[in-house]
């Protein structure tokens, strides 16, 4: 009986072993921000095109410019693999199409400043003069004065080290609405009629010239407009979704306005406007809007967010660096052609040289219609250090450092997925470490612990009543 009871004993920790491994805790450490920010920007380097554009988009290039140089990466490298034109190529030749856009010149001076380079000379043009060029004097508007324009022109005065005039910050203060909050166009509207986007770009340039007197109404406003998943909506009064360019640029504003995204007093429960971005993040490491696939639009302006950079912060990146596991492949050797000979060679006139046609200026694109500013998800901002603007600060209300935004306030359905694998089969793909974002679903091949308790405690049933017949005998009785 003794006997009985060990091997009993045995068969019982063999048993229970594989259940007590079953359900061990995943230790996995989840990626951090930077990490996530580091994923994101080598999926939007799978869809960059040979031009060296994101979707032939300035917003959204200048974006990815801001989002590397935040994230650590030299902002020099960002260029597709078939071809040697960069990011920073693409702004300049399509900044040129957009010269009469405040918005998208302060943009563009924004990510010139980020990548360490100087606006006032940014490959043979002069974008702080082209900015100033679009200052009314009179009014203190640039360009067509709606809120982004506004906006991304102040931002782009102070970080290229400018002042931003007193008749510019008010012109933007007076397109607060009652509520607190700002709208797209270049007048004041009722109360409910503003957005989220609009009103974190207002802010975060009101902040940057150093005007907190509107911080209270406007981050009021903010709070109604965040939801039960702690994330952002470009505006309740259309939908209570939240999407990760509201989260990206709100996320922005709250940090340059000092405020903790993951304080008491922005938490949705358990969650912060950070869950919301974490979880939404695929396994590519691109960003999807509500009901798409993850594309660069909703991407580009998320690295900066997720390391709390708002526009026109300092930035600190080392030169040379590029992003991880995205270097390009060595070109396939294909043998030299053996050359056929010809008969009787018969001379030819020489061949006459075909003109290379010199690179059309690349059309800034369409502003996409989604207010698309870029927000900072961010506790506190990392201290960093500027690159250094070998622009000198002027009085003068000339913007030189600002990003322009997409000019529309409502986001369309057009825009197509993109096929990341398509793009750059060479790459590999990017994979986010368990916990980073949905659970993966379960196997059903693999059983759940409490069918395994079930069999194991059905399996010792049967050895101890088995043992206990063959020792007792009860029928010999």
């Amino acid at each position: 009986m003794r006997r009985l009871v060990v091997a009993s004993a045995i068969l019982a920790i063999l048993l229970t072993t594989p259940l007590a491994v079953a359900a061990a805790p995943n230790t996995a450490t989840p990626p951090t921000d930077s990490e996530r920010a580091t994923a994101a920007l080598r999926f939007l380097w799978t869809v960059q095109l040979p031009d060296g554009s994101l979707d032939k988009s300035l917003s959204e290039t200048a974006d990815f410019v801001i989002g590397a140089a935040a994230t650590g990466y030299d902002p020099a490298t960002l260029l597709d693999c078939s071809s040697t034109t960069t990011a920073l190529d693409y702004l300049a030749i399509a900044s040129d199409a957009k010269a009469t856009d405040a918005g998208n010149t302060g943009k563009t001076i924004l990510a010139v400043v980020a990548a360490g380079g100087n606006p006032a000379s940014f490959k043979g043009r002069d974008l702080n003069a082209r900015l100033a060029a679009l200052y009314n004097s009179a009014t203190g508007a640039y360009g067509d004065g709606t809120t982004f324009s506004q906006s991304f022109a102040m931002l782009a005065v102070v970080a290229s080290g400018g002042t931003v005039s007193k008749l510019a910050k008010d012109a933007l203060k007076a397109l607060q609405d009652p509520d607190g909050s700002w709208s797209y166009g270049s007048v004041a509207v009722p109360a409910g009629q503003g957005d989220s986007n609009s009103t974190a770009i207002a802010l975060m340039a009101l902040d940057a010239a150093k005007v907190n007197s509107l911080d209270a109404a406007a981050l009021k406003y903010l709070a109604t407009q965040q939801v039960g998943d702690g994330g952002f909506a470009y505006s309740t009064a259309w939908g209570s979704t939240s999407d990760p360019d509201s989260d990206s640029i709100v996320l922005q504003a709250l940090v340059a306005a000092g405020q903790d995204p993951e304080g008491a007093g922005w938490l949705q429960g358990a969650n912060s406007v950070l869950t919301d971005l974490r979880v939404s993040q695929a396994a590519s490491g691109g960003f999807a809007y509500p009901g798409g696939a993850p594309d660069a639009l909703t991407t580009s302006q998320v690295p900066a967010a997720l390391v709390r950079i708002p526009y026109a912060g300092a930035v600190r990146w080392t030169p040379g660096r590029s992003l991880p596991a995205i270097e390009c492949p060595s070109p396939t050797q294909s043998p030299t052609p053996t050359p056929t000979p010809t008969a009787t060679p018969s001379p030819s006139p020489s061949p006459t040289a075909v003109p290379t046609p010199s690179p059309t200026p690349t059309a800034a694109p369409t502003p996409r219609p989604t207010v698309r500013p870029t927000v900072k998800p961010a506790v506190k901002p990392l201290a960093t250090v500027a690159v250094a603007s070998t622009v000198p600060p002027t009085e003068n209300p000339a913007p030189t450092d600002t990003a322009a935004p997409t000019a529309s306030q409502t986001r369309t359905d057009d825009i197509a997925a993109v096929d990341a694998s398509a793009t750059h089969e060479q790459v590999a793909a990017v994979t986010l470490t368990p916990g980073s974002s949905s659970p993966p679903p379960s196997d059903p091949s693999v059983p759940t612990p409490l069918l395994y308790v079930a069999v194991a405690a059905l399996g010792l049933a049967v050895v101890l009543g088995g043992g206990w017949l063959y020792v007792n005998r009860p029928w010999i009785r």
